[in-house]
């Protein structure tokens, strides 16, 4: 509960202490549950007793009795509220003043058809929705977490309520006898319950601490902030990789250096893994970063690396030391594949889903019958794996993907854009520059 609620919870216990009357004793509380709330809500005027000696602890409560005792318990300091004018309560009415208190200062509220309905019972989840208004309360954690840990019927708890009651048990303010996890939300709320939650909300400490309702405190993750601007030097792996100025490729990288914050704190431990892909950039082939794993926990992350620009001219000659094991790119396969005579790249091993986009791009302007001509070729390398090897297995699919690249391959040597392929070194060390603050978990 906050300061301020306290301090203004306090001052009405203080001045309603002053209304203390000399000890009472009600015949049918004796060895009760709520006994010693109820005895001090009487010392205190707040509620009282019948004629008879009775206090009735399981009797209802109607509207303007629940008023009433809210007037007494929270509200005999603040000034008179201006009057609401309710249909079916006259200022003659005994409890016209309390519900004009309540009213006013957000307890309670009328109906659509302006009455308030004075002597209708209030059952127990209005009761915590009234208090919690009234006393401005908000729930600090989501509703449906405080509500399913504590209460084993949370379910039957109204949509509107829900806060409300949320609200309420973070304050200790719902007491369920006999069974704690029982809320019992749409049952009327007796005058024993109503006593319940006025005592704790008046802080009187005279409820049994078992029938108090108390939600496990919300432990926060601790997270300290990586700034904009930091620099993360990760490494990329084992194998080569090979694209062409146009390719994109997914690529995991490891964490080299271990990154602390200005506290010293370690954030970023080294052995950390960065998911992303390698883009067309700034003249040659960036890493942009799209996740980071880190003490087993994935976190997004916005960063990018330096240009890769490092090229290698496309000949047999050249490429032939360096493409076994290497990670190659859609367009760079292709690419090898028809201009460096390299027989190790077949056309089936590249699928047509993959280098279409290559194709088309390479092929933008080139005259129909080219294209054309260039598919078909492939399209017959394709078939012709077959026919050559005895293997009967060639699929549709294969002689489409020889056909496509057939058409990178022409699209290339007609255009003669691609002649370099950028390399990226095994064991590449590439310094990532965070676009975002990154928020990291503290261990």
């Amino acid at each position: 509960m906050g300061t301020a609620m306290i301090s203004r919870l306090g001052a009405a216990g203080s001045l309603l202490l002053a209304l203390a009357t000399p000890s009472w004793a009600f015949s049918d509380t004796q060895g009760f549950w709520a006994d010693a709330c109820i005895q001090q809500l009487a010392q205190r005027g707040i509620v009282g007793g019948y004629p008879d000696g009775r206090f009735r602890p399981y009797d209802p409560v109607t509207r303007s009795e629940f008023a009433t005792m809210v007037d007494r318990a929270f509200l005999a300091n603040r000034p008179r509220a201006a009057q609401v004018a309710f249909r079916d309560v006259p200022p003659g009415f005994w409890a016209y003043e309390a519900i004009n208190q309540a009213a006013g200062a957000g307890f309670l509220s009328g109906y659509p058809d302006g009455r308030f309905r004075p002597g209708q019972p209030i059952s127990r989840v209005q009761v915590w929705v009234a208090l919690s208004s009234g006393l401005n309360l908000r729930p600090t954690q989501s509703p449906e977490v405080v509500l399913r840990q504590l209460y084993q019927d949370a379910a039957r708890i109204p949509d509107y309520a829900r806060p409300g009651v949320a609200a309420a048990s973070e304050q200790q303010l719902v007491v369920n006898y006999p069974d704690v996890s029982l809320l019992r939300p749409n049952q009327l709320a007796s005058r024993a319950d109503v006593a319940a939650s006025l005592c704790q909300g008046l802080r009187l400490a005279a409820i049994p601490s078992q029938y108090i309702a108390v939600p496990p405190v919300a432990t926060q993750p601790q997270t300290a902030n990586l700034p904009q601007g930091t620099q993360v030097i990760a490494r990329s792996g084992s194998q080569r990789v090979i694209l062409a100025p146009q390719d994109r490729l997914p690529l995991t990288l490891t964490v080299v250096q271990e990154v602390r914050d200005t506290q010293g704190r370690l954030l970023i431990p080294a052995g950390s893994t960065i998911q992303g892909e390698m883009r067309p950039g700034s003249g040659g082939s960036q890493f942009v970063a799209q996740q980071i794993t880190l003490r087993g926990k994935t976190l997004p992350l916005d960063a990018i690396s330096q240009p890769v620009r490092r090229t290698q001219e496309v000949s047999e000659r050249s490429l032939r030391p360096i493409l076994p094991g290497a990670l190659v790119g859609t367009a760079a396969a292709a690419l090898i594949a028809g201009v460096s005579g390299d027989r190790r790249i077949e056309a089936g091993e590249v699928l047509a889903g993959t280098v279409a986009g290559a194709a088309a791009g390479l092929n933008w302007g080139r005259k129909p019958e080219k294209v054309l001509r260039d598919f078909g070729i492939g399209a017959g390398l394709g078939a012709a794996v077959g026919g050559l090897s005895g293997d009967r297995r060639v699929t549709a699919t294969e002689v489409l993907g020889g056909a496509v690249l057939g058409a990178v391959v022409g699209g290339a040597a007609d255009r003669r854009q691609l002649r370099e392929v950028i390399v990226l070194e095994p064991g590449t060390d590439l310094v990532l520059t965070l676009n975002q603050p990154l928020g990291v978990p503290l261990p």
